[in-house]
């Protein structure tokens, strides 16, 4: 096993070093078993089943239905969600929210890993902000959904950030909780300022289909504030 390398940060604390690898690549993976999580951590006590590490490339009606749904009704939810209910911008997405988590840091480099986390050594971001919540959507799958948002010092560093993020295999920001595998296949990203917000959906119940994690995942990076 090679030697884990150590880096220590400003503070003086001391966090692992991960080699770049490919993007997504899980911490626990649960295929086909029940993750039960309780009052401290996860999806708030709910029983969660990865049935595919992936997602279906068959679209059926009710899933086309809930592709159209998202795209026909993003504009009233992002206005929703600017209000700061996005439990009923995820409704009017006919879509459904589950138990939410929310987490703040003061750094990146201790969430990430790869060429992102190297990113981070050298340019450190101001902060950043996690979200991990169920979506179950009308066709009566349920997504694991992982939204980050990273705010930089300058407008100049969230660019570089965002073309290093967006390119598949170059590393990525840890999920709040390893439930299923992040492969950064169902993934989108939002500039907004000094911030970057990114977001990935995978499957945890059912087969939702490449298009629903997509358009899931793109939901989430618009009405992220």
């Amino acid at each position: 096993m090679p030697e884990q390398k150590w880096v220590t940060l400003p503070d003086g604390r001391k966090v692992p070093l991960n080699k770049p690898k490919r993007r997504g690549a899980p911490a626990v993976l649960a295929v086909g078993t029940a993750v039960v999580l309780g009052a401290s951590g996860g999806l708030g006590g709910i029983a969660a089943v990865s049935g595919s590490a992936g997602g279906s490339t068959a679209v059926s009606a009710a899933e086309s239905a809930v592709v159209r749904n998202i795209h026909s009704h993003l504009s009233k939810a992002k206005r929703t969600a600017r209000q700061g209910n996005s439990q009923r911008a995820w409704q009017q997405l006919r879509m459904r929210k589950g138990p939410e988590r929310h987490e703040n840091a003061v750094e990146c480099v201790t969430f990430t890993f790869g060429q992102v986390q190297e990113f981070f050594l050298t340019t450190p971001c101001q902060s950043l902000e996690r979200w991990q919540y169920p979506i179950t959507d009308g066709a009566g799958s349920t997504m694991l959904v992982a939204v980050s948002k990273v705010t930089m010092r300058q407008a100049s560093q969230a660019r570089q950030f965002r073309r290093l993020i967006d390119e598949h295999g170059t590393g990525d920001i840890h999920p709040i909780a390893p439930i299923v595998p992040f492969t950064g296949h169902h993934y989108d990203s939002k500039p907004a300022g000094r911030s970057v917000i990114v977001a990935e959906a995978e499957p945890l119940t059912g087969n939702p289909s490449e298009a629903v994690l997509q358009a899931t995942a793109e939901a989430a990076t618009a009405i992220t504030s």
